[in-house]
């Protein structure tokens, strides 16, 4: 009698005790975090040019290349630094890209691994009749594993 009730009591159990070695699942996987985007900057009159290759905001060498493409390069510097201290603490590395220059601003992002690395560019190519006075440029701060 005390074994089959040990077997009751341990039955409803056998699934998170076989789960506790299973480390397949993914979610504390260090590469199996997912891209995001953190914040769309929008400036007026940067400059720039659309580019879908993401600078790392943590390589001072990346980062200086990447600001010198723009008109107004302290304006644009000074916007991603204020971004990634709103950004808080990340899991993975924070990187910007170009994604429109123009009227529109992408409301989201797509993020896709290549054959030469990661991609970002606008989820929906921004296409207006609108006219406006000055062009934005809006960059993508996002979040890669």
């Amino acid at each position: 009698m005390r074994k089959s009730f040990a077997a009751l009591v341990l039955l409803p159990l056998l699934p998170l005790i076989a789960a506790c070695g299973d480390d397949d699942n993914g979610a504390d996987d260090a590469g199996a975090a997912e891209p995001e985007l953190v914040q769309v900057l929008v400036l007026t009159s940067a400059g720039g040019e659309v580019a879908p290759t993401p600078y790392l905001v943590e390589d001072r060498a990346q980062m200086k290349a990447y600001v010198r493409t723009f008109d107004d390069r302290d304006d644009v510097a000074e916007a991603i630094q204020q971004a990634v201290t709103d950004a808080g603490e990340r899991d993975g590395d924070l990187a910007v890209a170009t994604v429109a220059i123009g009227c529109e601003v992408p409301e989201d992002v797509t993020i896709s691994e290549g054959a030469d690395g990661w991609e970002v560019g606008p989820e929906k190519a921004p296409t207006s009749k609108v006219e406006c006075f000055a062009p934005t440029t809006s960059i993508a701060l996002v979040e890669l594993p």
